[in-house]
């Protein structure tokens, strides 16, 4: 169902992008009759519901349909102006994690401008909505100072001046799937192919229910036993169980994971039972006893979760800088091939052997990177406000907030796991 209504758009080029999608049946409606379908048994005949409508009149039986559809797991995608929608209806902001601030009197009011040149680059290039989808150059409308919330999982940005930085996102709420692409104004995006295979992704990806409510995490949430193959189990909390694992080794014994990894692959039977194999270095990591342990440098480590932003003590081999690049002013770099990844680039280092380095883990790019005022400043980048007070601090007081900063972060951005 595409719901329209309280905004111009070019109708023809616009519905053409859902004529020509394969697999993909629509019907509009209009609003301000669309508010009142929201509690009707039509809703049961659509797999997504996708707002291109700008509107604000909703009353409370309506909130509460709307509201219910997401309970059920009713995927929806919001597109460019719905993000103005129902100004006054605060649980909206959660819904689609972010507003548009409409008041022109207001001193954080969100800005728009027409007619602009800019770059979208993809975010999370390992997200089905952004799959195969290279950063691309489109001609649109761009909004500025709009907020994004903290819950939202980003997938597309640009550098844009005009522009603010997050431009994609998804979300969850009750049971449902939520996308939020700011691009769309009018032809000049919906005649772009990259911009009509988002779109198309994104409906596909939205079509499909979450089976458990999102939670915020909290040190008494309980990871499911079993081998994570990568970032995305863990944050589904869905591990392939030790049962799987197709090994001599004796799993009851303390020393079975230290055994395991001196094997360069792991033998397991998928849920289909089909017995594949995977390289032991390639492993995410595990949970036992509510504990995690990250395949970090050919061996696993234990991990303390404290937030997007995690302190993580590993021990490693470090790196001394030989020759640098203008941004890289540290002089060691924690990092081997198999080791850390980090935000720059690998110039000509000598080997050092260390043992204890302090390090940061980052789960959104679920990267390592040496603990320093430089790489902490990267990660802070994503919320302008807090990037902005870093920044204007001197080098000596960054080093003495680093802990500080990272507690605000993890405050105002908190992760999520499914509520199993």
């Amino acid at each position: 169902m595409i719901i329209t209504g309280g905004h111009e758009f070019e109708r023809e080029p616009f519905f053409d992008m859902f004529r020509e999608m394969p697999g993909i049946v629509y019907q509009e409606v209009i609003h301000p009759g669309a508010n009142g379908l929201y509690k009707s048994s039509l809703m049961d005949q659509f797999d997504v519901l996708l707002f291109y409508d700008m509107y604000q009149k909703i009353d409370e039986v309506q909130k509460d349909a709307f509201i219910k559809l997401l309970e059920k797991g009713k995927g929806m995608v919001f597109l460019h102006h719905s993000l103005v929608n129902y100004q006054e209806w605060d649980e909206f902001e959660k819904i689609i994690g972010g507003r548009y601030i409409e008041s022109g009197t207001d001193p954080e009011a969100s800005t728009y401008q027409h007619k602009v040149e800019f770059t979208v680059r993809v975010r999370d290039e390992n997200h089905p909505i952004t799959e195969g989808i290279n950063d691309f150059v489109i001609h649109d409308e761009v909004y500025g100072n709009f907020r994004v919330g903290p819950e939202v999982h980003p997938i597309l940005e640009t550098s844009h001046p005009e522009s603010g930085k997050i431009i994609g996102w998804t979300n969850y709420y009750g049971k449902s799937r939520i996308v939020y692409i700011q691009p769309g104004h009018d032809h000049h995006a919906y005649e772009n192919p990259d911009y009509r295979r988002l779109l198309k992704q994104a409906i596909e990806w939205a079509r499909e229910p979450q089976k458990y409510k999102m939670v915020p995490y909290s040190p008494e949430y309980k990871f499911k036993e079993g081998l994570y193959l990568n970032i995305e189990d863990l944050k589904a909390n869905d591990p392939i169980p030790f049962a799987r694992i197709v090994t001599d080794l004796n799993t009851d014994n303390k020393n079975f994971f230290d055994e395991l990894v001196l094997n360069e692959e792991i033998v397991l039977y998928d849920e289909s039972g089909v017995r594949a194999s995977i390289r032991t270095k390639e492993v995410w990591g595990y949970a036992l006893e509510n504990s995690l342990y990250m395949m970090l440098g050919g061996r696993f480590q234990k991990i303390l979760i404290q937030g997007p932003i995690s302190l993580f003590i590993a021990s490693a081999t470090t790196h001394e800088k030989t020759s640098y690049s203008p941004r890289d002013t540290g002089t060691r770099y924690t990092t081997t091939t198999d080791l850390f990844r980090s935000f720059y680039k690998n110039y000509n280092y000598s080997m050092v052997s260390a043992e204890g380095e302090i390090s940061l883990f980052d789960f959104e790019s679920n990267a390592l990177s040496e603990y320093d005022i430089y790489s902490l400043g990267v990660i802070l980048e994503r919320d302008s406000v807090l990037s902005s007070q870093y920044e204007s601090l001197r080098k000596r007081e960054k080093k003495e907030k680093m802990v500080e900063f990272i507690r605000k972060y993890n405050a105002n951005h908190p992760l999520y796991f499914p509520d199993r």
